[in-house]
C-alpha cells in the first residue's frame, strides 16, 4: 500500500484549482515574457534614437562653419526671459570672404566690441549652433523611458482587465455556488 499513500500525499499536497486559475497563471506567464520584450525594446528604440541624434549633429556640423562676430551694440543687461539668449547686432566674414551683419545669440549685459562665436550655414547666415553629444544621450535615454512608460501602462490594463474579468467570474461561480449549498447551511429552503 505505499504506492497509495504517496498517491494521497501528493493529493492532500496540493490545492484544487479552478480554472480561472489556470487562465491568470497562463496570462501572468504571458505578461512577464512581454515585459522582459518590452525591455528589449525600450534598449532598441533608445539606442535607435541615440543614432539618429549622433546622424543628425555630424550632418548638422558638417555643414556649418564657426566663426568669430563681432558684437556691435551692448545687449540688454537684463533679458526677457531670465537663462535665455538675446539677439544682437554683429558682423563677421563668412566663409566665402564676404563681410556680413546679422542678429547672432548672445547672454545678457554682452558688451559692444566683445567677440562671440557664430555658426553659419554653407550661404553664409547665422544658424543654431549643431545639438551636443549629450542631445544624443538624452533623446536616447528619453525614448527608452517613454517606451518603457507607454509599454509597462498597456501591460498593466490588460493584467486589471483580465483580473477584473476573472474576479467577475469567480464571483458569479461562488453565488451559483452559494445558491446551491447555501440553503443546508442556513436551514433557510
Amino acid at each position: 500500500m505505499p504506492g497509495e499513500q504517496e498517491d494521497r500525499r501528493a493529493v492532500v499536497g496540493r490545492l484544487p484549482r479552478r480554472a480561472t486559475d489556470l487562465v491568470e497563471d497562463v496570462v501572468v506567464w504571458v505578461l512577464v515574457s512581454a515585459s522582459l520584450l518590452l525591455v528589449a525594446v525600450a534598449l532598441i528604440a533608445g539606442v535607435g534614437a541615440h543614432g539618429l541624434v549622433n546622424e543628425r549633429i555630424r550632418t548638422e556640423t558638417e555643414d556649418r562653419t564657426m566663426v568669430p562676430a563681432t558684437v556691435l551694440a551692448q545687449a540688454p543687461l537684463v533679458p526677457l526671459d531670465p537663462g535665455s539668449r538675446i539677439g544682437v547686432e554683429a558682423q563677421w566674414v563668412g566663409p566665402d570672404g564676404v563681410r556680413r551683419t546679422g542678429l547672432v545669440p548672445v547672454t545678457a549685459a554682452t558688451p559692444a566690441g566683445a567677440e562671440v562665436t557664430v555658426w553659419l550655414d554653407r550661404s553664409g547666415a547665422a544658424v543654431e549652433a549643431p545639438p551636443a553629444g549629450v542631445d544624443a544621450v538624452a533623446a536616447g535615454i528619453f525614448t527608452g523611458i517613454a517606451v518603457l512608460a507607454v509599454g509597462a501602462s498597456l501591460l498593466g490594463v490588460v493584467w486589471l482587465l483580465v483580473r477584473r474579468g476573472i474576479d467577475a467570474l469567480n464571483c458569479r461561480r461562488w453565488a451559483r455556488e452559494w445558491a446551491d449549498i447555501g440553503p443546508e447551511w442556513t436551514g433557510h429552503r
